[in-house]
């Protein structure tokens, strides 16, 4: 929607083919519905800890129906800017219906021809089914169905630690349920930075949550209304545990299915659309983006990779890189990160690389506002330097309230190749999170001052030898 938008700004004539609702999965399945459930769940958590703040309250009670009825009315608000009646008179076409190659420049779309010069792929993805023995049989929930539950299950497992499975196990906990997280790695969140996820590991245990890590499900069975998972964990005998409902967060996988692409000549791979660094696939009057070419799932990464492909279709030759588009999980603390994780930037760098680490107990408004734990960390390499305004960035991450917005400044000081000392010269309202990002990078300065005002070896050396 986003390249079709930019093209139809030129002039150019634009059909858009929607096999559902224009808007996509994040609007109606994705990041709308979940925030504004987050915020019901995180609404209440604060509720509970009134009494921190000198607040006497009863414990709240949850109408998820009412809760349900705002996430549509939120959903319907956003959507408006993205209804066939507004991009029609943007000058687009819009056509409704499942579309299929019938021929290298024309699809078929419910018994209509469309023919094309160019074609822009972005079908997104759906919900990754594990291979579980059993999860066929029994009635299970991804986040399309978990988004529109009326009553809360008391005993809820979640299959997968990823972003979805945490932000949604933490709502419902916070919600009622019993909530269970498996996860076959040694972490939640495996793709971040270690070491934010051990803080967002202790802050789920804190709300009740149990994480089963290095484990698997061995098979599902459902009897008499009750699930039943078989559980295998490193160094421990299996173990069943029986629950009310399971919610299944493996994962994404593109939608390539029934689109006809090998009449186009378009090929496929194991994560979706193969294409080239200018999003172009094996079909050069066809470029694709968004979920169908694989991770990172994630609105922005679509809508960023969009604008490439408008250029390119207008015949330029833009080329797209993730090398500093952050990510966010929206679990409370949130987690954002942005470039090389700690442990990727120490294969890449050695011992060239510098670690600046500020907790949250170092930034005021963290204090004020009582937001617990967490830790913005931000890695330096020596690389290219503007006076002495520092190393460059390679990696930011933070686990924190505000964690999505502190991020954001590393983001753009990547995007551009700036050192790192600009954000530090940077003036900030006090007090805002905002702050601990300039103030983690100002830790650089300090180190390098002292290191300065230690004698070196030859100072050293000189003055024995004086």
């Amino acid at each position: 929607m986003t390249a079709a938008k930019i093209v139809a700004r030129t002039g150019k004539r634009v059909v858009l083919l929607e096999a559902d609702r224009t808007g996509g999965d994040c609007l109606y399945t994705g990041c709308v519905p979940s925030k504004s459930l987050l915020a019901v769940a995180k609404v209440m958590e604060r509720i509970r800890c009134g009494d921190q703040f000198g607040i006497n309250v009863n414990p709240p009670t949850l109408d998820l129906g009412r809760a349900v009825q705002r996430k549509d009315r939120i959903v319907e608000q956003i959507g408006e800017a993205d209804s066939p009646a507004v991009l029609r008179r943007a000058g687009i076409t819009v056509i409704q219906g499942r579309a299929r190659f019938c021929d290298s420049d024309e699809v078929e779309v419910g018994g209509q021809v469309v023919h094309g010069e160019r074609f822009v792929i972005a079908t997104g993805s759906r919900p990754a089914r594990p291979p579980i023995l059993g999860l066929a049989e029994v009635d299970y929930l991804t986040n399309v169905e978990a988004l529109d539950l009326r009553v809360v299950p008391s005993r809820l497992a979640v299959i997968g630690a990823g972003p979805t499975g945490l932000e949604l196990g933490q709502a419902f906990a916070r919600f009622g349920s019993a909530v269970t997280i498996i996860e076959r790695t040694d972490r939640v969140l495996p793709s971040d930075d270690g070491e934010t996820s051990a803080i967002l590991a202790k802050a789920l245990e804190d709300d009740g949550i149990r994480l089963f890590l290095r484990t698997a499900v061995d098979n599902i069975k459902q009897s008499d209304g009750y699930k039943y998972l078989l559980l295998r964990q490193e160094g421990e005998d299996p173990n069943t545990i029986e629950i009310d409902q399971v919610l299944v967060a493996t994962g994404r996988q593109p939608e390539v299915d029934e689109l006809g692409l090998d009449v186009a000549g378009v090929q496929t791979g194991e994560h979706g659309i193969v294409v080239d660094a200018g999003l172009r696939t094996t079909a050069r009057h066809v470029w694709a983006c968004g979920d169908v070419i694989g991770p990172p799932y994630s609105t922005h990464v679509a809508e960023d990779q969009a604008r490439t492909v408008a250029k390119n279709v207008l015949g330029g030759k833009a080329r797209w890189s993730g090398r500093a588009v952050p990510w966010s999980t929206f679990t409370d603390p949130e987690v954002a990160g942005v470039g090389m994780t700690e442990a990727a930037a120490r294969v890449a760098l050695g011992r060239r690389l510098e670690v600046l680490r500020l907790h949250y107990h170092d930034i005021d408004r963290a204090v004020t506002d009582g937001a617990g734990d967490g830790l913005v960390k931000v890695l330096l390499a020596p690389g290219w330097t503007r006076g002495r305004l520092g190393g460059e960035v390679v990696g930011a991450h933070v686990v924190g309230a505000g964690a999505a917005e502190i991020v954001q400044q590393f983001a753009f000081l990547m995007a551009w190749h700036l050192p790192a000392g600009m954000l530090a010269k940077t003036v900030q309202a006090y007090p805002t999170y905002g702050l601990g990002g300039r103030q983690a990078v100002g830790l650089h300065w300090q180190r390098a001052k002292e290191s300065r005002a230690r004698p070196s070896f030859i100072e050293k050396l000189r003055g024995k030898l004086g």
